[in-house]
């Protein structure tokens, strides 16, 4: 009787519970989209840092990664390609040789990073084929590599120039080799610009001497996959005796301090939003009170005892707040899914900022679930929480002073 009682009174005066509803149904709404974009943004930033490094989850020898060394790399295993091919979770894997190397071209030599990569899988995952700014993309059976572009300035060369690479191959041989230039890269990330040369998988390890060798596997996966839990799946199959499996926040350590650094400013900022959206819910809480403290008079007048009453006025803001947080949730699905696939794009200096380290200059936002329900349910339980004001306030009516008023 009592719910049914609330439900009618919440829509008696439809403008009263409309005001109420908006002041909840849009704090929603502005609550998820900021936390949206955070997520978004820092989501986006791992992925760009990850897919040119170590992946989201990386397989390599044990040992290898205190001594990233060429003399620590692995034999191919169809095995374990096979166990991650078998993991739904996961996008794409990835095997890679990485080394060091002399890059020469007439009096001038740089140190450079060289990649061996397998250039279908490498393009899935970094775009690489679409940062080529002159020349062509390599593929697996080319004699031929790639430079990023600050490298191949620094050293004079274009696309159909030819490089000369210089360093030790596996377990001291000697690894050396004259390669066309097939294509000059541009990379976002300073660092990659001006030391990057990228190889054919099975190129590389015909000159390092280290025939079917990797350094790496590293692993990408499906939006929104629980990254410890495909951690564990791949231990508990994988043979932990020779293999080392290491997630981004092992590996990228600094990356993942900044992220959580940043996560607390986020939480000052939010807690602020959160202050704002309880005083407004609060304004129009204590506006409604006010309006009907001749209606509570009257129903205490004719018998009601207090707590019923205080009861159906907290179900009453249950009801309320319920519908309108539910409703928020509703109405920011759209702008989120739209902002998700056209994400906000920056331009001068901002850009340029942005392409200082390495990531695009946007702000894509996050639709995963928690997003949506957890500001949901913050809004419901402070808009819930201030209600009691109205509740409390039922016990200090006096019936007579309230028909009066």
């Amino acid at each position: 009787m009592l719910l049914k009682m609330a439900w009618r009174n919440i829509w008696r005066n439809k403008r009263r519970t409309f005001i109420t509803m908006a002041s909840i149904f849009f704090a929603v709404i502005m609550a998820v989209i900021m936390r949206s974009a955070n997520t978004g943004i820092y989501e986006h930033m791992v992925h760009n840092v990850v897919s040119f490094s170590s992946g989201y989850i990386q397989v390599h020898q044990k040992g290898y990664w205190n001594e990233q060394s060429i003399d620590n790399s692995f034999k191919e295993d169809e095995t374990l390609y096979q166990l991650l091919s078998d993991q739904k979770e996961v996008t794409e894997f990835v095997p890679r040789l990485e080394s060091f190397a002399l890059a020469s071209s007439e009096d001038k030599t740089k140190g450079v990073l060289v990649l061996g990569i397998v250039p279908e899988k490498e393009n899935n995952i970094t775009g690489l084929r679409e940062k080529i700014v002159e020349g062509s993309y390599i593929n697996d059976a080319d004699r031929s590599l790639l430079l990023s572009e600050g490298l191949a300035g620094s050293l004079g060369l274009h696309a159909g120039d030819t490089v000369v690479l210089l360093s030790q191959g596996y377990h001291g041989a000697s690894a050396a080799g004259e390669y066309p230039v097939k294509g000059i890269v541009h990379f976002g990330s300073p660092e990659l610009n001006k030391r990057l040369v990228s190889m054919p998988l099975k190129l590389m390890q015909e000159m390092y001497d280290a025939e079917n060798r990797i350094t790496s596997v590293s692993l990408m996966m499906q939006e929104g996959t629980n990254m410890t839990a495909l951690k564990e799946k791949v231990l508990a199959s994988a043979d932990t005796a020779k293999y080392e499996i290491m997630d981004w926040k092992q590996m990228l350590p600094e990356l993942d301090q900044i992220i959580e650094g940043d996560t607390a400013g986020d939480y000052i900022v939010i807690g602020v939003l959160y202050m704002v959206i309880a005083f407004g819910v609060f304004g129009t809480i204590l506006m409604m009170t006010r309006e009907r403290m001749h209606e509570f008079g009257i129903l205490m007048a004719v018998g009601m005892k207090k707590h019923l009453l205080a009861i159906v006025v907290m179900t009453e803001s249950f009801l309320i707040a319920f519908i309108a947080a539910l409703g928020g949730m509703l109405g920011a699905l759209p702008i989120i899914l739209w902002f998700k696939k056209h994400p906000l794009r920056f331009s001068g200096e901002i850009k340029k900022i942005y392409d200082s380290y390495g990531m695009e200059a946007i702000v894509p936002l996050s639709d995963k679930l928690n997003v949506f329900t957890e500001q949901a349910a913050i809004i419901f339980f402070i808009s819930v929480l201030l209600s009691f004001y109205a509740a409390r306030k039922v016990f200090t009516i006096k019936a007579i002073d309230a028909i009066r008023s």
